[in-house]
């Protein structure tokens, strides 16, 4: 953190970021910085993936830590789809006369202080996934989304073991699949 530090003192990086830090090691990694602060912590969020609720996002908030949600359509639509046997997110979609990725995007976007990178490998995506800003789901609607679609959490454990499964794929030079 000393390191990122001085490099924001050099002018060479504007703001502090980190990836998938849990409170404690975000409190760790604040205190050890003298004259920056934290700004994002960029985590898994998405309709079907909700780990960062509670804890996680509600320290984020209270400390100006913006969320930067990646894989927030899962990884894909029809992963969502799979969640979702009643259709909600398509009956919304229809609704809001958006297409469901949007409907999935706004859904993140509504949490105060996230921010979402979806993957777009097209010109018509990246427009597609622009058309979920500039608008609100109702409460109810946020309310039919996030108590309809089925999700999942993980636990501690789980995430631990990816932690190190990431660090020793990295140091033998291989992405895990």
């Amino acid at each position: 953190m000393s390191a990122m530090e001085e490099l924001a003192d050099q002018g060479k990086i504007r703001l502090i970021g980190v990836s998938n830090f849990p409170v404690g090691e975000l409190r760790r990694a604040q205190a050890a910085l003298s004259r920056h602060r934290i700004f994002s912590n960029q985590v898994r969020y998405s309709l079907i993936d909700r780990t960062i609720e509670g804890r996680l996002l509600d320290y984020c908030q209270q400390n100006h830590i913006a969320v930067i949600a990646f894989t927030p359509l899962g990884h894909g639509l029809d992963q969502i789809s799979r969640m979702d046997p009643s259709g909600v997110l398509e009956r919304i979609a229809k609704q809001c006369g958006k297409t469901r990725a949007q409907v999935a995007l706004n859904w993140c976007l509504a949490k105060e202080g996230v921010v979402t990178i979806p993957k777009a490998s097209t010109i018509e995506r990246v427009a597609e996934n622009c058309g979920a800003s500039g608008w609100r789901l109702t409460a109810e609607q946020l309310q039919e989304l996030s108590h309809g679609i089925r999700y999942q959490r993980r636990g501690t454990l789980e995430i631990a073991l990816r932690r190190i499964a990431r660090y020793v794929f990295q140091r033998i030079g291989r992405e895990p699949a």
